[in-house]
């Protein structure tokens, strides 16, 4: 099925009491058209879990969507590490001037050779969890293991903890044994990459607000970044 017909997970919030809505009508890569984004060559992919969704309904000047190519009004211009949308936060952490247009950052990005996609493509309204259904992640890894294969990154970047469940769903990880352990080994990614059928795999928790406390673990895996690029 391709991704743009997909509805699997309609319904979920019904059918599984799900503590979040799946808005499988509302995927912003398709809407963005994301792969014009995408380097030749892409060295680094970054995952995440997934877009983010608004209560009210979202218009270009305030999704905060990764590749909407407007700066969302959501930015605070804070100093304070961490605390802005997460494509703000991993601009800074790359070292990519925020004082820049969106789009212009967006094209430093690119230049880089880095690229970002989503574990779940559809846009999830949450509401007594912050947790994605471990169902809705398992269905959307058939679509994570496609662009993982045909992008043929050298490093895999899994930012939280769906990202790392969907990566262990996935085909060419699944029956690694090292992919089934990948929980003890995420704390030796901090100095080096772990090596999974033939890609580099970094983890580190989502660059948010939420997991400030885990500020230095981030700070050494894009150092670590950093170096490769």
């Amino acid at each position: 099925m391709e991704l743009t017909e997909c509805k699997v997970c309609q319904n979920f919030a019904e059918k599984y009491s799900s503590s979040a809505i799946i808005h499988v009508e509302s995927k912003p890569n398709i809407q963005y058209k994301t792969n014009q984004w995408k380097p030749q060559k892409v060295k680094f992919l970054f995952v995440a879990e997934s877009p983010p969704h608004h209560q009210t309904k979202a218009n270009i000047i305030n999704d905060s969507y990764f590749y909407n190519p407007i700066e969302s009004q959501r930015i605070f211009g804070a100093q304070s590490p961490l605390i802005e949308t997460l494509s703000w936060n991993i601009f800074w952490l790359l070292g990519i001037d925020n004082s820049l247009t969106k789009e212009k950052k967006l094209e430093k990005f690119k230049e880089m050779g880095c690229f970002y996609i989503d574990a779940v493509k559809c846009r999830i309204e949450r509401f007594n969890s912050k947790i994605i259904t471990n169902r809705t992640v398992k269905n959307c890894s058939r679509y994570l293991v496609e662009e993982i294969l045909e992008i043929k990154p050298e490093f895999i970047v899994v930012m939280g903890e769906r990202s790392l469940f969907s990566i262990k769903n996935c085909l060419p990880f699944n029956d690694d044994d090292k992919a089934k352990n990948l929980n003890k080994l995420i704390n030796n990614t901090q100095s080096k990459s772990i090596v999974i059928k033939n890609f580099k795999l970094l983890f580190l928790p989502l660059p948010l607000w939420r997991n400030l406390g885990n500020l230095p673990e981030i700070l050494n895996t894009f150092k670590l970044i950093k170096k490769e690029l």
